[in-house]
């Protein structure tokens, strides 16, 4: 289970970060839901791993982008806590927001990581498929088309309820806003920010998984990252949608050790 810090680095920037686990480091960037010491995925990554989580810039406090104006300067924010970790040549696992920031990072800074798992990953944008535009949505309506499997969302709902104590609607509604907001700053408005002009820059070896159901992000997305990145392994996981590392996790986590021992 994960356990939290706050981090001050050289520049005067705080970072919370969780950590667990033990064995290879694994550096983990969460999606729209954030991070939660009862996440099911990084519980079932934590058995060969040591987690690094870092809380992306906004989540915890809104005004800790205010001084970050694009995408390019999400990447040196994030590249200035690898540096003060020591984090080089590592792996790094992205969902959704996370899998953009993870790409980002590789391609910014190939030596960062040697491989790159990305989930759902958002950041490209192709007009034959667009898929739902989430940042124009209501707050109340996100989770009801995110999530394809919803027995498996009142599952993870009970178990952080569980483990972290309950979570009203509303309290949960509030967290989805904010998260929403701070990713807006680096995503709005749609198309794209120039990931597909950078994917060539990742040297990592790469994997990109898809929910079939997915219909924020279409699994159609996968030959786009082939286009950019050749090399790319891509997979398709049946009865998943955007939140597919929560839907099917076993099968999320197989796919990640598989990739990540070869």
């Amino acid at each position: 289970m994960l356990t939290s810090e706050t981090l001050r680095l050289k520049n005067g920037r705080s970072w919370h970060v969780s950590s667990g686990g033990s064995g290879t480091p694994l550096l983990w960037l969460h999606g729209l839901s954030g991070i939660h010491k009862s996440d099911p995925l990084v519980a079932a990554l934590e058995r060969k791993h040591r987690i690094i989580a870092p809380l992306a810039p906004g989540f915890s406090d809104l005004a800790e982008i205010d001084e970050i104006g694009n995408i390019h300067e999400l990447a040196l924010d994030y590249d200035d806590l690898l540096e003060h970790l020591d984090f080089e040549g590592g792996v790094i696992v992205g969902h959704s927001f996370g899998a953009m920031a993870a790409a980002e990072i590789a391609a910014h800074f190939p030596r960062r990581a040697k491989k790159l798992v990305l989930l759902a990953p958002v950041g490209l944008w192709n007009e034959k498929y667009p898929g739902r535009d989430v940042f124009a949505e209501p707050f109340a309506t996100v989770e009801s088309f995110l999530w394809h499997d919803k027995e498996a969302r009142e599952a993870l709902i009970a178990r952080r309820s569980n483990e972290d104590g309950p979570v009203s609607d509303a309290e949960r509604l509030i967290a989805i806003a904010q998260s929403l907001t701070a990713v807006t700053k680096f995503v709005w408005p749609l198309p794209e920010k120039g990931l597909r002009k950078r994917l060539p820059r990742i040297s990592a070896a790469t994997l990109a998984v898809f929910g079939a159901e997915d219909t924020f992000i279409s699994p159609r997305y996968a030959e786009d990252f082939k286009r950019g990145l050749p090399a790319v392994q891509t997979a398709v996981v049946k009865g998943a949608g955007h939140m597919l590392p929560y839907e099917r996790t076993d099968e999320v986590a197989g796919l990640i050790e598989k990739f990540l021992a070869a």
